[in-house]
């Protein structure tokens, strides 16, 4: 269901638009309605629906204000205006804040049913197009993840290069691995090759610390046991020290 919202002083016109949009088999649900502009911002601010009918004159604050105030707060509510000013400064600015249509009093109920099919199939395409573009997101982030899987041992592996390899840009492709893992491309490629070097410690007790860094894309030993000490707590020959003597405990009865 979509959620409208009904705002309108007289009170027989917005009690009467709310059982023509609960009658008329729409998905529509009516989340609120307000008497006055200050009431209608607020229930905006509040419920954020999708769709809502805004009367131009109101007491405590014009409709027109009340549009644009919500969208000055990002709010994306789609406005169709009701008016009985059938006055052209009044069309024009709400031309300008992008509103829907402007319908005038007395409002014709199968223009408004009209309107408002118009609505739902335009936020309908929005979503599916919204659907597609997180979808193929998702899809992209794999394989950027896995694309540094496979690359982050090569010392010379970079941000450019991975950005290039998907054809997107860096700033792009740095938005999505936050997103995914939280972390910043040389965060993640420092934690993979910190992870690779510890495994490599555990599992190949004689291989030498130089190969070491050189198998995990470290440019020299030097920074690669700066780095292993900075995030380790260890530098890597005294946690393969430590990691022999935890070995030789679980040995001796």
């Amino acid at each position: 269901m979509v959620d409208i919202v009904i705002c309108d002083d007289e009170v027989i016109l917005r009690n009467g638009l709310k059982s023509w949009v609960e009658r008329s088999g729409l998905p529509l649900h009516v989340s609120g309605t307000a008497g006055n502009g200050l009431q209608a911002l607020e229930l905006i601010a509040q419920q954020k629906p999708f769709i809502a009918l805004m009367d131009i004159n109101m007491p405590g604050m014009p409709g027109l204000d009340v549009i644009e105030e919500v969208q000055k707060r990002g709010i994306g509510t789609r406005f169709i205006i009701i008016s009985g000013h059938d006055e052209f400064q009044y069309a024009r600015r709400a031309c300008h804040l992008n509103v829907v249509d402007y319908l005038l009093k007395p409002i014709d109920r199968g223009e408004l049913m009209e309107l408002l099919k118009k609505v739902l199939e335009q936020i309908r395409k929005e979503q599916l197009t919204q659907k597609v573009f997180v979808e193929k997101e998702d899809t992209t982030k794999e394989k950027i993840l896995g694309y540094i899987q496979e690359n982050f041992t090569k010392q010379q592996f970079s941000l450019g290069e991975l950005a290039d390899a998907f054809h997107l840009s860096q700033s792009y492709v740095t938005r999505l691995i936050k997103q995914e893992t939280g972390s910043s491309f040389s965060e993640l490629l420092t934690r993979m090759r910190i992870d690779r070097a510890v495994s490599l410690l555990v599992q190949s007790p004689d291989m030498k610390l130089v190969e070491i860094a050189e198998r995990t894309g470290f440019a020299s030993q030097h920074y690669f046991s700066r780095v292993f000490k900075e995030k380790v707590g260890f530098s890597p020959a005294d946690y393969r020290q430590y990691i022999r003597k935890s070995a030789q405990k679980e040995e001796d009865p």
